[in-house]
């Protein structure tokens, strides 16, 4: 179904705001749209979820009428959009995709806050609040769950082993922030969606490209790229969101039980995030003992070194929260300081400054 397809069924799709399901046997099917259907984020949790998890939560009362963007015809950038058209209730997507249109969105994964799951998860908890308001101003919904992807990496088809290399190179990313750490390296960013990245790679339109080693391997970069540089520098961080004046409407007793479900899903995206990272790791570059996910890779693994570590430090400070702060503006960036900041140990400078 293409985009236009989507579009023009808004009418059939819109719901009726505020509808109160009671727990006296009401049932309710929401229309959702998840993320992409071949990778790791839609297999394992999210399709789950409506599929299995909310049901039994729920004693079939509650479950979901859920498809990917890849099936709905779609990027990821449109879906926000298109929950607040009606055309969904409920919308599964990376803050990244849609932070042009208020990058405070952005805030909850700047590109390396976090070199860890630990930090990031503190991080993403202590700005869920400010992620929920402005999903409330900007899209008329609420944040119901925020999981992570595993970290992102870099990926390129000519040997990388430090942060140095990037200097020069064509490198894919599917953010801004993405885009400030690859400049404040020396690199030069290419914006392209997903799906186009192999391509790209193999005609030289990109040299490298980034994101989680899991979606990499499951979109089969490891037949374009030679070299994997695992530097962990985000942490695609997904949001759920549902229609605000469905959600509020809906009875204490039904939005209690769907809250402690999404829970679940969000404690189970933490953990598969994180068990999932040395995998995909190790299913590129052949250095697992078992590829759980299929045929192994050889691209070569180069690992972070410490002059690495401290060039990904000058970068966050130099570039990605200047370069962020500029963007946001200033109540925004005593927003994030008063919350993600303290959470990671650091200060986003004025703008400006």
């Amino acid at each position: 179904m293409q985009i236009q397809t989507v579009f023009a069924t808004t009418a059939a799709l819109c719901f009726a705001a505020g509808t109160t399901f009671a727990s006296d046997g009401a049932e309710k099917t929401f229309k959702v749209v998840g993320t992409w259907g071949n990778l790791s984020s839609w297999q394992n949790v999210e399709h789950p979820f409506w599929a299995d998890s909310l049901p039994a939560a729920t004693n079939g009362k509650i479950g979901g009428d859920a498809i990917p963007i890849t099936e709905a015809g779609l990027k990821g950038t449109e879906v926000m959009r298109l929950l607040s058209l009606g055309v969904f209730e409920v919308a599964h997507g990376l803050g990244s995709y849609v932070a042009s249109e208020n990058p405070a969105i952005e805030g909850a994964d700047l590109s390396s806050i976090a070199t860890d799951f630990t930090t990031m998860h503190a991080i993403v908890d202590a700005y869920r609040p400010t992620m929920d308001e402005l999903f409330r101003n900007t899209y008329g919904a609420t944040i119901v769950a925020l999981h992570p992807w595993p970290a992102s990496m870099i990926y390129c088809r000519d040997e990388i082993s430090g942060i140095s290399d990037l200097e020069g190179r064509k490198v894919r990313v599917h953010s801004a922030t993405l885009g400030d750490f690859v400049e404040g390296a020396g690199g030069v960013t290419v914006t392209l969606p997903f799906a186009e990245v192999v391509p790209a790679l193999e005609k030289g339109v990109a040299d490298c490209a980034i994101t989680d080693p899991v979606s990499a391997f499951k979109a089969s970069w490891h037949e374009v790229i030679n070299h994997v540089f695992a530097l962990p520098v985000g942490y695609s961080i997904t949001f759920t969101a549902v229609n605000a004046k469905l959600w509020d409407g809906l009875d204490a007793e039904t939005r209690e039980t769907m809250q402690a479900a999404f829970d679940d899903m969000v404690n189970d995206g933490w953990t598969l995030a994180e068990s999932e990272q040395e995998m995909g790791v190790g299913c590129l570059t052949g250095t697992v003992d078992e590829c759980t996910l299929g045929t192994p890779g050889d691209a070569v693994l180069h690992r972070p070194s410490e002059d690495d570590t401290a060039a990904r430090q000058a970068i966050l400070d130099d570039f990605v929260l200047a370069r962020w702060a500029e963007r946001c503006g200033a109540d925004c960036v005593n927003a994030w300081n008063a919350t993600a900041g303290q959470a990671s140990g650091l200060v986003a400078p004025a703008p400006g400054g």
